[in-house]
């Protein structure tokens, strides 16, 4: 496999990955409005914040993927897809100490 082709496969990954955070992201924000708890977290904002992050590596993967040799463009959409992914526990760990 050429290196080219690993990038594609990883920007693809990437693409993927970051559109089901985005609904990940979207469903936990809906289900906190319908449950209405009277918990002041953080949770919810910190997971609007993780849905632009990933709306950005979505775009910065499909803009790799669109453009040949582009590895900054990649590089980028890495970098805001594990952000993205290093505040989810964040975010867990904030529900689960405010709900018990």
């Amino acid at each position: 496999m050429k290196p080219n082709d690993r990038n594609r496969e990883i920007a693809h990954h990437i693409f993927t990955g970051s559109i089901t955070m985005v609904g990940v992201c979207i469903t936990v924000i809906t289900l906190f409005r319908v449950i209405k708890t009277r918990l002041q977290t953080y949770a919810d904002e910190l997971l609007a914040i993780d849905t632009f992050v990933f709306i950005a590596a979505a775009l910065f993967s499909y803009a790799a993927l669109r453009k040949e040799n582009n590895h900054r463009l990649e590089r980028l959409a890495d970098i805001l897809f594990f952000g993205g992914m290093l505040v989810m526990p964040v975010v867990g760990i904030i529900i689960i100490y405010s709900t018990y």
